[in-house]
């Protein structure tokens, strides 16, 4: 493996800390490989998808799941 330095656009070093940020990447340096390898409109696409769960999940502890999961009681009287 080889090390270069690279210039880039503000857009995709924004892009590769938002990746670090989220979870995505461990780093810039893994984060700047994977938009190489998958390109920067999968890792963009990624990123929302990412950003949707984080948002639905505190949506969800705050408001509750909108809809109702069996409890033990309910697993225990159907099978009664």
């Amino acid at each position: 493996m080889k090390i270069v330095t690279l210039k880039v656009k503000d857009e995709y070093y924004n892009i590769a800390e938002e990746m670090v940020r989220l979870g995505l990447a461990k780093s810039k340096n893994e984060a700047f490989n994977l938009i190489l390898f998958y390109g920067i409109s999968k890792a963009a696409e990624e990123i929302q998808r990412k950003k949707r769960v984080e948002e639905l999940t505190e949506k969800w502890l705050k408001e509750g799941l909108p809809f109702k999961l069996p409890t033990s009681l309910d697993v225990i009287s159907e099978r009664e």
